[in-house]
């Protein structure tokens, strides 16, 4: 190559090109897998739950409610009272909602007593708040607030807090506009639905913090709720904003504190708990913050699975997920505890004044006799090996072996697996089931103190036992809440059983404990048996 001629400089270029690829990929690629170890997700969550701490000190009389899932993560049992079931799909854009089915109506007296709330959860990269938070809560605030102005006249549509509020640097307003457009028919749903509308004598009005708010600008006035207009309802996002997730390993929180170990910052850490948490659970992890916040992180994840093992063989039992233990706190499950049978330490919930309990139970419980001496039946879920399957499903006594000279006589097991295996199993373990409950319920001699009282339980006290109440409810009891007692007009009611009427059961059930609406799959396994001839519960 001579002097005069010019260098060739693309490979040069390519290479280095291909070499910095290659190093941005490797980078992404660890941040990624640091992401998701449980040593950064834990530092982060920590981290995070310090700012809620900070806004909870500022306002010290408001309920904290965590709303689960992932709000658990970042709320000290030690000043959570309450938990919300708020879901994001309900925020989504063009699929708002006010669910019935997640009302969340469960914390309005408690919220009304302290005065407001602070409603934590968290959110991952992409957004600095979850749309748990920015939209589905704002409707439900706007919609309580409608709802109780038709039904009680209060509080004063003229108050500014009390239609629609989002939050401006997130929601354009052309959602905004859309949202609202959408809230009269919410309202005209709840008010014909069978929940209980609350009286709201000041609005409800959503206030939203996030960790980028400067804490010096936010109102003080908030601190004494007595003074003013309104219930807050303070929208908190625990988590800091982070918009490039190739600079996250440079990134440390205000306030963290890492023990001179350094962690990775993770934006909603305590979201998708499945894929990291190897079993630990908010309440586990409360109890043993400072022991796992001090583990090297080499020796994590073997501290984790220790401490989630130690748990369960000291139980029996899988440990519970988040229990709120603030003064004035409500049940983990979020149930109005006068809804709750005295002398249960299992939180069982009576749905309204039917009779009708619901619980979780293990499915290899063995209930005691103080257990048993409180309710009249049992109905049990277990996972155990199934009998055979009668050819004729009429209901039998002698079959079912249930003799009052039994000690455990009042307890009923159903066999059936909390899956895709126990939906086709509806068919079959239904009938008698509710058979044995009407029976029980219409036996004056069966009554335990003034009334019967009937326990249905399973694993998570969710699917199984909450399809089984529906359809006891169902079939059982007027749209009053009345027992029907004569065959008569019970053969007259299970024919006019529709959809609506399963749905308003529902209410009913999720009104007493929000956490037990079963999903979607088993309640259409419980419409398609009361409501299709062929697989109606047999005469009593």
């Amino acid at each position: 190559m001579t002097a005069t001629e010019p260098v060739d400089t693309s490979a040069t270029s390519a290479a280095s090109a291909k070499r910095a690829a290659c190093s941005q990929w490797t980078h992404s690629d660890r941040i990624k897998r640091e992401s998701r170890h449980i040593f950064n997700k834990l530092h982060s969550i920590a981290a995070d739950a310090n700012f809620v701490r900070r806004v909870h000190y500022r306002y010290a009389s408001l309920l904290v409610t965590a709303n689960l899932r992932c709000g658990a993560w970042y709320t000290d049992p030690a000043i959570t009272s309450a938990v919300s079931y708020f879901k994001s799909t309900d925020g989504h854009t063009h699929q708002w909602s006010f669910s019935l089915k997640r009302s969340n109506l469960h914390v309005v007296p408690a919220i009304l007593r302290a005065g407001g709330a602070i409603v934590v959860d968290s959110t991952r990269r992409g957004k600095s708040m979850p749309d748990a938070l920015s939209k589905t809560i704002p409707v439900w605030c706007a919609v309580l607030n409608a709802a109780s102005q038709r039904k009680y006249g209060v509080p004063t549509s003229e108050s500014e807090a009390f239609g629609l509020h989002t939050p401006t640097w997130m929601i354009p307003p052309s959602e905004h506009d859309q949202i609202r457009a959408r809230i009269d028919g919410f309202v005209t749903a709840l008010l014909g639905s069978d929940l209980d509308v609350p009286r709201l004598d000041k609005p409800l009005q959503p206030i939203f913090v996030t960790p980028q708010n400067d804490m010096d600008m936010l109102p003080s006035s908030l601190a004494n709720t007595t003074a003013t207009e309104i219930v807050p309802i303070v929208l908190l996002s625990a988590s800091r904003f982070i918009s490039d997730s190739a600079n996250l390993d440079s990134y440390t929180p205000d306030g963290a504190e890492t023990g001179g170990s350094g962690f990775v910052y993770v934006q909603g850490a305590g979201d998708d708990h499945e894929n990291w948490a190897r079993g630990l659970t908010p309440d586990l992890f409360w109890q043993h913050s400072d022991a796992l916040l001090a583990c090297e992180k080499d020796l994590l994840e073997e501290a984790v699975d220790n401490l989630v093992k130690h748990h369960s063989t000291a139980t029996g039992s899988r440990a519970h997920w988040f229990t709120p233990r603030a003064v004035g706190s409500e049940p983990s499950d979020g149930a109005d505890a006068a809804n709750r049978l005295a002398g249960t330490a299992q939180g069982d919930v009576e749905v309204g004044n039917t009779g009708i309990f619901i619980g979780a139970r293990t499915a290899e419980h063995n209930f005691s006799p103080d257990e048993r001496a409180l309710y009249t039946r049992i109905i049990h879920f277990t996972s155990l090996a199934p009998p055979a399957v009668p050819s004729n499903l009429s209901f039998n006594l002698e079959a079912l072996k249930i003799s009052d000279s039994e000690p455990s006589s009042n307890v009923y097991s159903i066999h059936m697996s909390p899956n895709k295996k126990g939906l086709l199993a509806i068919r079959t373990a239904f009938p008698p089931a509710i058979t044995c409950a009407y029976r029980t319920l219409i036996d004056p001699a069966s009554a335990v103190g003034s009334r019967p009282k009937i326990l249905v339980s399973c694993q998570d006290g969710k699917d199984l036992s909450g399809s089984l109440v529906v359809a006891i409810l169902a079939t059982c009891f007027t749209d009053t809440r009345q027992l029907i007692t004569a065959d008569e007009s019970k053969r007259e009611h299970e024919l006019a059983l529709t959809k609506d009427t399963t749905r308003r059961r529902l209410q009913w059930l999720v009104s007493a404990s929000p956490r037990a609406a079963p999903s979607r799959a088993f309640l259409l396994r419980v419409n398609e048996l009361l409501l299709s001839h062929k697989h109606k519960p047999a005469p009593t």
